[in-house]
């Protein structure tokens, strides 16, 4: 029988990041890395995980970093509606406190102008992802 999932994931790699860093030495870079992407019947889900240091999740927004990350969330909604698919912005801390699920719904040259938020706690966004990565075993 053949396994068609992927690995469990036990730890992160960062190797490919680093060697990045490495080769572009002080350079910017025109690229990014996805964080998630998942097939789920035929359709995929884009996942990008935006880390909050100095605001807390719930008062943060990608608007508020546009000027700095445009070309990446640009970026995504394009891959994404290539994909067909759907595009979830999530801020976090590493407190692990709040969570806020943004599901784009549009994205334009001046940042996201349409949305579904769901600000939540570390248990239900657990329960969000461990469904999501759930329904794309099971499709």
């Amino acid at each position: 029988m053949i396994n068609n999932l992927s690995k469990k994931i036990s730890k992160a790699d960062d190797d490919a990041k680093i060697l990045i860093i490495e080769t572009l030495e002080d350079n910017f870079t025109g690229g990014f890395d996805l964080d998630s992407i998942y097939e789920i019947n035929g359709k995929y889900v884009v996942i990008e995980f935006l880390k909050c240091i100095t605001v807390k999740p719930f008062k943060s927004h990608p608007n508020r970093y546009w000027f700095k990350n445009s070309k990446k969330f640009i970026s995504l909604w394009k891959i994404t509606k290539k994909l067909n698919g759907t595009l979830f912005l999530v801020n976090y801390e590493d407190s692990r406190e709040q969570f806020s699920i943004i599901k784009v719904l549009k994205i334009d040259k001046s940042g996201v102008a349409k949305e579904e938020r769901r600000d939540v706690n570390f248990e239900t966004f657990k329960n969000w992802f461990q469904k999501l990565n759930s329904e794309s075993l099971n499709s």
